[in-house]
């Protein structure tokens, strides 16, 4: 336990240097315009469903600039999304979770020298589980007032169908930038 709290902590301290860092804020900003651009090939099925697949250069750009920055990337990113294409109301919900996903891609991701399958997988699996299962369907139910266990059993089903191609695309692209740009 403590070695874990040790290395998490580690881990924020060092992303949050990535800040003062001018050649990281610039590459965060490529990621959030690569990003924003990705978003716009975001498939609509109704007003509760939609598949994308940015959450793959929010992966990228936490294996770069750790946890914190990537996590403000993502809610100005989810900003910017919204103002580029519109699909219902804003809510700020949804930019939380964009701060959690870079957030935790950012923990399992950041300064690692060789990347598993398995972290991948469980790193999917956190964002997956926290984002796509708890945090989506509680701003569904705020903003449409539906209930929350109708939602949450829909989406169950959902990202049955969508993990595995979201954790394949992230292994694909996370392991060919590994041997592209091995270091930082």
């Amino acid at each position: 336990k403590e070695v874990f709290f040790f290395f998490f902590v580690q881990t924020i301290k060092e992303s949050t240097k990535e800040l003062k860092k001018v050649s990281s804020l610039t590459g965060t900003a490529l990621f959030m315009a690569l990003k924003a651009v990705v978003a716009q090939f975001t498939i609509t099925v109704s007003n509760v469903l939609e598949i994308g697949f940015s959450s793959v250069v929010t992966g990228v750009c936490a294996l770069y600039y750790g946890p914190v920055l990537s996590g403000l990337a993502g809610i100005l990113a989810d900003t910017i999304e919204y103002i580029l294409r519109p699909t219902g109301p804003y809510f700020p919900g949804f930019a939380i979770n964009e701060f959690v996903a870079g957030f935790l891609f950012g923990c399992f991701f950041y300064k690692q020298k060789e990347i598993s399958w398995k972290r991948i997988l469980c790193a999917q699996l956190s964002v997956s589980f926290i984002n796509n299962l708890l945090l989506t369907p509680l701003w569904l139910s705020m903003l449409y007032g539906n209930t929350f266990y109708a939602l949450w059993i829909g989406r169950i089903g959902i990202q049955l169908l969508r993990f595995p191609i979201d954790f394949f695309l992230l292994f694909i692209v996370i392991k060919t930038v590994k041997r592209v740009r091995p270091k930082y």
